[in-house]
């Protein structure tokens, strides 16, 4: 990426509170570089100049970084591109990463950012329902793939004792009944550069400490 795009990048992610290391910074500009290499064969996101990549796609995941203290694990539900799962990772490579993704091509995708950015991802070639039921985490969230509404009540089972649901939400701030089990939300409101006021709506569930993310 450029300087401009750097600079873009590096002041947004500090206004979110989340401080992006040189190694970090490398490996989000090798994945500006193979999002535009798969985009060209594979459907992948409309947004590709690399600026709007950075401030539409990479801070917008950056934002719930600050929020995830003592989590060691994560779940993103229709992780498509990556957003916000694998840019999550690259700013916390201590976290465990699940990406589930249901588009095969999207899947291998994700599995060429696992390799090429050393990250330990683990993706998920499979629909949420096939998930349910199995393992938890010590946080779940999903970007853009269901009604809020509808991942908060199906993205609730992934949720480990004493961890959290996320649900991220743009302009419109929609009624969110803590789901069973769950303290009432609490609502984050940021700025995105391009895209404005954004918002995370952020579910704890009842019990144990989030940090082992074991079910």
């Amino acid at each position: 990426m450029d300087a401009a795009t750097s600079r873009v990048l590096r002041c947004g992610a500090e206004a979110l509170g989340v401080a992006l290391d040189g190694r970090a910074l490398e490996r989000l500009d090798r994945y500006l570089e193979l999002l535009a290499r798969w985009n060209g064969r594979i459907n992948l996101t409309r947004v590709v100049a690399p600026r709007e990549v950075v401030a539409k796609h990479f801070l917008d995941s950056l934002a719930m970084v600050p929020h995830l203290a003592g989590v060691a694990t994560l779940i993103d539900v229709g992780s498509g591109a990556g957003f916000p799962g694998v840019v999550v990772a690259v700013a916390r490579p201590d976290l465990q990463v699940t990406l589930v993704e249901s588009v095969q091509k999207k899947a291998a995708f994700l599995e060429a950012l696992r390799r090429e950015l050393g990250l330990p991802l683990v993706v998920e070639a499979r629909r949420l329902e096939k998930m349910e039921g199995g393992q938890s985490f010590g946080c779940a969230v999903s970007r853009a793939t269901l009604a809020p509404a509808e991942w908060v009540e199906r993205g609730a089972p992934l949720v480990a004792p004493g961890g959290l649901l996320i649900a991220m939400l743009g302009r419109d701030r929609p009624h969110l009944p803590a789901p069973r089990g769950f303290a009432t939300g609490v609502w984050v409101d940021y700025e995105l550069p391009v895209e404005g006021a954004r918002a995370l709506a952020i579910f704890r569930r009842g019990g144990l400490d989030a940090g082992t993310g074991e079910g």
